[in-house]
């Protein structure tokens, strides 16, 4: 496989935690480059011997400048004119010295206000074989002796770092460096093989997960992107708030993005692209992961997403989390006339901007999978799930292909309704009752029988709709009843519109 640069040279903006304060030397009268650092693969600046590290490098103007300078080296290219290296703290001698990572488009590089130069250098695996385990401090140095642009030398400050022998760190934080060092050489498929050999024993690692993630996006295949990273995010909500980090949300929203740009002729992504089926497994034990399943390869794909792999050992389910009773309806409802609204006029963006609409306030349901994600209140408001599959942030039913359960939602102002409208965004086809409730608890059948719900060739998400005559009566609830053995998978709705008659 082709290796591949992953970063530009000349005036690119680069992320992340400068290490290195900057000592700049001044020469001819002009201010001297700042320079300035971050380590990569490095955990509490320790180094495992025989690993790959990087650093990246940053070159920019003092701060306040208002200078123009241009790094034009007499031979080479200014990326040429950087030392990155390794020293004993208490010798001279280089231990160790990174290559850069690619080439600069331009020989030249101009710093200004608005412009920085930079990229990433790289201690390759056998050049810190030589390494012996002890003290170090890394040094990197800007050096220009002649040439048309600024001349003289300018250094970040020193780091100190330990080197620690072969095998002391945790095996999963050096799985995760050998990875991301992989993706930098461009040998994507090495680093899935590499991952997923931690993962078929440690499918929940959010690190593992989270760097799997990258590894399925660079091979072309997002929706593999997705669900790895919605695994390493559940793998943590039992330890946080629930809510993803930052950098992670990112992730998510260029992958979805991704995922969006890919076209329907495109080819197939390569099987190694998906992650071992222990991930998926691992994960619909504790999230009941309903992601596109059916698209992966049969070597990669659990056979049965309820059930667990005898090799993973997996700590029992929870008991299914019961909210609170809905309030008592007569037994015998009123039964009115209801249509279901041909699919050909529920267009999402337009329901969306309907202004006689109005979105669900408050839910209740025989059941639900979690205290707050797959909930009934994540029905409430208006849609918030983009992409059809499995969401924390819709309504679950505790059970998944057996018996009956029911969503009742509350609207803020009851109206006299013309239409109801159900946004499905997982497992289809299981809706068997729509009930409309007055403020006095009297309800009335809209609509009764078999869903007629047909599967498409793509996943979407569907909005079921019935539509009856202006009421007389005013309607303060909605009451949905599914049948879950109607259809098989986890059945999740994101979101319920009633829709108001017009004066």
């Amino acid at each position: 496989m082709k290796s591949a640069s992953l970063l530009s040279f000349a005036r690119i903006g680069l992320a992340g935690l400068m290490l290195g304060l900057l000592v700049p030397v001044h020469a001819a009268g002009k201010p001297a480059p700042q320079v300035s650092v971050s380590l990569r693969g490095v955990a509490g600046q320790t180094l495992e011997q025989g690993e790959p590290w990087r650093v990246v490098v940053r070159l920019d103007l003092p701060r306040g400048s208002k200078e123009t300078l241009v790094l034009a080296p007499e031979a080479g290219t200014w990326a040429e004119a950087i030392a990155v290296e390794l020293y004993p703290a208490t010798d001279n001698a280089v231990a160790a010295r990174a290559e850069a990572v690619g080439k600069p488009e331009m020989s030249q590089a101009t710093l200004d206000a608005k412009h920085i130069a930079g990229g990433l250098w790289r201690f390759s695996p056998e050049a810190m074989q030589a390494v012996a385990p002890g003290n170090y401090v890394l040094r990197v140095r800007l050096a220009i002796a002649g040439g048309s642009g600024w001349k003289g030398v300018s250094s970040a400050r020193e780091i100190s770092v330990v080197v620690v022998p072969a095998a002391a760190q945790p095996a999963t934080q050096r799985m995760v460096n050998r990875a991301h060092d992989l993706l930098l050489l461009g040998q994507v498929e090495v680093a899935a093989a590499t991952v997923d050999a931690s993962l078929k024993t440690s499918p929940r690692d959010y690190s593992l997960l989270k760097v799997r993630a990258q590894i399925a996006e660079r091979a072309g295949n997002p929706l593999a992107a997705i669900m790895c990273l919605n695994a390493a995010n559940f793998s943590t909500g039992k330890k946080t708030a629930g809510q993803p980090p930052a950098e992670d949300i990112e992730l998510r929203d260029r992958f979805e993005k991704s995922r969006r740009a890919v076209v329907a002729s495109a080819p197939p992504p390569p099987a190694w692209s998906w992650p071992p089926a222990e991930v998926l497994l691992a994960f619909a034990q504790e999230a009941k992961d309903s992601a596109f399943i059916p698209a992966m390869p049969p070597e990669r794909a659990p056979s049965a997403r309820n059930e667990i792999a005898p090799a993973v050992a997996t700590p029992a389910s929870p008991p299914p989390i019961r909210s609170e009773p809905a309030p008592v309806t007569p037994a015998a409802p009123l039964h009115e006339p209801g249509a279901i609204v041909p699919a050909t006029e529920l267009n999402d963006a337009k329901i969306r901007s309907d202004l006689a609409g109005q979105w669900a306030a408050s839910a209740v349901a025989g059941s639900q999978y979690g205290r707050t994600q797959y909930s009934a209140a994540q029905a409430t408001g208006a849609p918030n799930i983009s992409v059809a599959g499995n969401s924390p942030d819709a309504w679950c039913p505790a059970n998944k292909n057996t018996g009956t359960d029911w969503l009742e939602v509350s609207f803020a102002k009851p109206v006299q309704a013309t239409e109801v409208r159900i946004r499905q965004n997982d497992t289809v086809g299981a809706i068997a009752k729509i009930e409309a409730i007055e403020p006095d608890g009297t309800a009335h059948v809209w609509w009764e029988g078999i869903d007629p719900y047909k599967a498409t060739a793509v996943r979407e998400i569907v909005w079921f709709a019935i539509r009856v005559p202006k009421t007389a009566y005013l309607v303060a609830k909605i009451k949905v009843t599914l049948n879950l053995a109607a259809a098989t998978g986890w059945k999740e709705i994101d979101a319920v519109q009633l829709v108001g008659a017009a004066p």
